[in-house]
C-alpha cells in the first residue's frame, strides 16, 4: 500500500457516516471551542494534569505506549516526564470533555498550548497511543493523524513496533491484551444481533471484528453502512479476545479507521 501522508484518506469511519469526528484538516482552534485558560500545578502521572484550582484532568484519548507493548517497562514514566516538561511552563488552554468526573476523580479533557493540543503532541513524538472508546472525542482524528505521522517516520517507540496483520498467526498472541492491526476486510456479515467484519474467509480460525447491533445503529450507520466496508483496508484497535480466532469487539467509531479501497483492488479497476 502506498504510504504517501494524506493521499491514504485516513478518515474515521464516523466522519464517513456520520461526520460527528472533525477530521485532520479542521482547524485546530476548533479542537479548542469553549476551553478555559488553566495553570498547571502537578503531573501525578503520565494520563493526569493537577491544576492550581486544584482539578485534576484526564488527559483523553491517549494511552502510554505499553498498552500497545506491556514489555516496555519505561514508556509511562517517559510519557509522564514528556507531559510535565510540555506543561509546567506556561498556561494551558482546557476542554472539558464531560463535567462528569471519572472513578478517579479526574475529568477527561482536550488540553492545548501554543494552539496545539498536547495530545497531539504526545502521539506524534511516538510516545502516545490513541485509544479512546463511547462517544466521539471531538478532534480524535487529530491524534489519530498525529500517530500516523509518527508511525511512518518511525518516532519515538515505533521505530521497533509494526502494525500486525489480521491473521491468526500474527494476532494469536495478543489474545487478552490490547492491539492495532491493518488488514483489508473480506466479508460483512450482518446478523440479527450484531455485525461480524471477517478478514478471513475460515471463520472458526480468522481474524474478525464484531460490532453488536446498538453500537451498528447508533454508531456505524446500520448494516447497509457497514456491509459498504467489504474491500476496504482499515486500521483497527482494542482489546483481543478469542471467540473462534482472535476477535476485537469495537463499540466506538474511535476504534475503526477506513484507509480506503485495497490497493491490489484499485490496481486491477481499470
Amino acid at each position: 500500500m502506498s504510504r504517501s501522508g494524506p493521499s491514504r484518506r485516513l478518515r474515521t469511519i464516523a466522519a464517513l457516516f456520520l461526520a460527528v469526528a472533525g477530521g485532520p484538516t479542521l482547524a485546530a482552534e476548533a479542537c479548542l471551542e469553549g476551553a478555559t485558560e488553566a495553570i498547571a500545578a502537578e503531573v501525578p502521572d503520565a494520563r493526569s494534569i493537577t491544576l492550581s484550582d486544584g482539578r485534576t484532568l484526564r488527559l483523553t484519548g491517549v494511552e502510554p505506549f505499553d498498552l500497545l507493548r506491556p514489555n516496555l517497562t519505561e514508556a509511562e514514566a517517559a510519557l509522564r516526564q514528556r507531559v510535565e516538561r510540555l506543561v509546567m511552563n506556561g498556561g494551558l488552554a482546557v476542554r472539558l470533555i464531560t463535567d462528569k468526573a471519572d472513578r478517579y476523580g479526574r475529568l477527561p479533557a482536550l488540553i492545548a498550548f501554543g494552539g496545539v493540543l498536547l495530545q497531539e503532541r504526545l502521539a506524534e513524538a511516538g510516545l502516545a497511543i490513541a485509544f479512546a472508546g463511547g462517544d466521539p472525542i471531538p478532534c480524535f482524528a487529530h491524534i489519530l493523524a498525529a500517530e500516523e505521522k509518527a508511525r511512518e517516520a518511525a518516532k519515538g517507540y515505533w521505530a521497533q513496533t509494526r502494525l500486525p496483520a489480521a491473521t491468526p498467526e500474527e494476532l494469536g498472541d495478543s489474545v487478552g491484551s490490547f492491539a492495532i492491526f491493518e488488514s483489508t476486510i473480506l466479508s460483512v456479515g450482518n446478523r440479527t444481533t450484531r455485525t461480524y467484519l471477517n478478514f478471513g474467509t475460515t471463520w472458526s480460525r480468522d481474524v474478525t471484528v464484531e460490532i453488536a447491533r446498538a453500537d451498528r445503529d447508533r454508531h456505524f450507520g446500520g448494516e447497509a453502512a457497514l456491509a459498504a466496508l467489504a474491500g476496504q483496508k482499515v486500521r483497527v484497535r482494542g482489546y483481543v479476545e478469542e471467540k473462534s480466532g482472535p476477535m476485537i469487539a469495537v463499540r466506538s467509531v474511535m476504534q475503526l479507521e477506513v484507509l480506503g479501497a485495497d490497493e491490489a483492488e484499485r490496481e486491477a479497476t481499470p
